[in-house]
């Protein structure tokens, strides 16, 4: 054996084992919530509109259609985005990308809330993507630093519920809230929080240490030299490409349903209030808090991505199927309908523990961006064509339960072809 490869095997061993130590204790739990905490608020400020579709449409004049567009340029923004972010976290970190990312979606919630135009409406929601785009990467990328490989399902899966925990506070809390203060207060408290968010990451979250600096250096000298190594390595991996479209199939009952179009199907084809609707929808977003950590530690306990994956999706589809027959089912069922699709959409959480096992070090987070700019991309496509789906079925601008159940069969569709797609998706090698 040379010398070379002696001390490059001595190299590799050394940080390694300062890299496991360095992955014990409370601190890296701390680093981790605090980037997670940003995926919470960019969650909330999110979906907020789902619970103001109908005053927008009135306060600005817009029909269906127009709406999802102007909610949907969060996602063009996003999107396009998360090519970017995964080379720039691979190559600077995330505690100054993530404080900078935290000021401008506080100030896109700003722009929105002083909107009196659909222009800076549609502002508002450009620069809130651009912001949240590093949110939910950043926090992935955070954990692949400081936690070790066997818990990473379940720490995605536990980003996963902190991001719908978010949601779900934008659902019947900032129902109520928005009744008793209006949608301006609201999202002027919430671009004070995207503040408050990124003071919080700047003093808590670390530079990267320099054992995982010589972990990524000594797996590829390639991606010391070319900082778009990693992209070019993502995006021609054929299994990584399939794993995208999954993960954007399985995801649609939260980028869809749960983000914009649910609240006003449940209230319209139950009959219950616009706040009671709300509350049924906050289960959607908290059955997928709860699955995707569960779902995950199943995964990291029987060494095992696909099967739970495909029977998430599976069983999610037949409970999104479910509540196509909502105008015809006890309100309790339907709201555990729900419950169970959330639930079993976790699974998809699981495409970024995957996601980052088939790469190396120096372009683990390029991975998670570049699924993420696929599930994206599907809100972009599927919330605008959801509401012209609705807009071609109703022949007023007051939408009937039979509307929204024509252009919810979409939702089950994909989330069937998705869980399909999982029967050509490879276990990672060491899993």
């Amino acid at each position: 054996m040379s010398k070379i490869k002696q001390s490059f095997e001595h190299d590799l061993v050394m940080a390694k084992k300062i890299a496991r130590e360095a992955r014990t204790g409370f601190m890296p739990w701390i680093f981790w919530g605090v980037a997670a905490a940003f995926y919470l608020y960019e969650f909330f400020a999110r979906v907020a509109p789902s619970v103001m579709s109908d005053t927008l449409e009135q306060d600005f004049n817009m029909n269906a259609t127009e709406l999802g567009f102007v909610m949907s340029l969060y996602y063009i923004a996003y999107a396009p985005m998360q090519l970017v972010v995964g080379v720039a976290l691979d190559r600077f970190g995330s505690k100054k990308l993530l404080s900078g990312a935290a000021i401008i979606a506080g100030a896109g919630c700003l722009a929105f809330a002083l909107a009196e135009t659909t222009a800076i409406l549609g502002l508002g929601r450009i620069m809130l993507g651009i912001g949240s785009s590093f949110a939910y990467v950043g926090a992935v990328y955070v954990a692949t630093v400081w936690f070790p490989r066997r818990r990473l399902a379940f720490i995605m899966g536990m980003t996963a519920a902190l991001g719908t925990l978010g949601a779900a506070l934008g659902q019947a809390p900032l129902e109520v809230a928005v009744q008793d203060y209006g949608w301006r207060t609201a999202m002027y408290t919430a671009a004070i929080f995207g503040l408050v968010m990124s003071i919080l990451i700047w003093f808590v979250v670390p530079k990267r240490p320099g054992w995982f600096l010589k972990l990524a250096e000594l797996e590829n000298k390639e991606s010391t030299k070319n900082m778009f190594a990693g992209l070019r390595d993502v995006v021609l991996n054929k299994q990584t490409v399939l794993l995208a479209c999954i993960s954007l199939l399985l995801y649609v009952p939260i980028s869809t349903f749960g983000a914009l179009w649910g609240d006003a199907y449940v209230s319209t084809s139950t009959g219950v209030s616009d706040q009671t609707a709300a509350w049924a929808m906050t289960m959607l977003f908290l059955g997928f808090a709860a699955g995707g950590p569960l779902l995950g530690w199943i995964s990291d306990k029987y060494n095992t991505r696909r099967l739970p994956m495909f029977l998430g999706g599976g069983l999610c589809t037949c409970c999104m199927a479910m509540l196509l027959l909502a105008p015809a089912l006890p309100f309790w069922l339907t709201v555990t309908f729900l419950i169970l699709t959330g639930f079993f959409a976790g699974a998809q959480a699981i495409t970024f523990a995957v996601a980052v096992e088939q790469h190396a070090n120096y372009c683990k987070a390029t991975a998670v961006a570049f699924v993420n700019f696929f599930v994206m991309l599907g809100g972009f496509i599927l919330q605008p064509l959801f509401g012209a789906l609705l807009d071609l079925t109703s022949d007023s601008d007051v939408y009937t339960a039979g509307d929204y159940q024509t252009a919810l069969v979409l939702l089950p569709i994909s989330l069937a072809i998705g869980t399909i797609l999982c029967r050509w998706l490879k276990e990672p090698e060491a899993v």
